[in-house]
């Protein structure tokens, strides 16, 4: 039986795919226009738009509003096969990690965060907020929740180019042991879409972690939102 033949927005896709593939459209070039793809394959602009949707579903396009499509960088990622910062688990991939504070205040805990932590309701902690880049783009926005004794050891602590796991071990004195990792897809809220440069409403990769000390308790809660386009996760799974 003789293969049916591909739609045109099909082939249109695949042709555009081989050239990202292959090299030919590099990491963050930009694609011709709807127009100039439309004239130079002969199809209608409904055809570009279907191949071009298709293209940003399997994240190998970008488009960003006003501004074209472009080819996306390929993703870092991070493997869960064991407990480690970010810093740590991407030191042998070249990439470069950061961080802005953008906040660092003693805060009463809100309900959720003295829930996990096991503190007494009204408990105060220390919030930290930061700012995340990864090759001096921005990555995630970040907000913890330490204990208040952990708080105040660490007030001085400089976090900009260093893991919290590490910062909590070696200033903190402490020996961590566990984490529960939650991951879902979110949307970016306005003032998360300016950090990190997208439109208010765009996919985003949400994460929460919370961490204990070797001997069982909790100690901090992270609530990180990441660009989906840009930072993904990995693990082994065995049968």
């Amino acid at each position: 039986m003789s293969e049916l033949p591909q739609s045109l927005h099909a082939q249109l896709r695949d042709a555009l795919r081989a050239r990202i593939l292959d090299g030919r459209l590099a990491p963050g070039a930009k694609l011709p226009s709807e127009s100039e793809l439309t004239a130079e394959h002969g199809v209608s602009r409904i055809t570009v738009r279907q191949a071009l949707g298709a293209l940003q579903s399997e994240g190998l396009i970008v488009k960003l509003h006003g501004k074209g499509a472009f080819v996306s960088h390929p993703k870092a990622a991070q493997s869960l096969n064991r407990l480690e910062g970010l810093n740590e688990a991407l030191a042998m991939e070249q990439h470069s990690v950061s961080s802005k504070r953008l906040m660092w205040r003693e805060v009463k805990a809100p309900a959720a965060v003295a829930r996990q932590l096991g503190l007494p309701s009204g408990e105060s902690v220390y919030h930290l907020q930061t700012l995340r880049y990864l090759d001096r783009k921005p990555l995630s926005v970040n907000n913890s929740y330490l204990p208040r004794f952990l708080g105040e050891k660490l007030s001085r602590v400089d976090f900009s180019q260093r893991d919290l796991i590490d910062v909590f071990e070696h200033e903190g004195g402490l020996k961590i042991g566990e984490a529960q990792l939650a991951i879902g897809a979110g949307l970016a809220r306005p003032q998360e879409a300016k950090l990190l440069h997208l439109e208010p409403g765009a996919p985003v990769l949400e994460v929460e972690r919370l961490l204990h000390v070797a001997d069982g308790g909790p100690i901090h809660v992270e609530l990180a939102v990441y660009r989906a386009d840009t930072f993904r996760y990995k693990l082994n799974l065995r049968r």
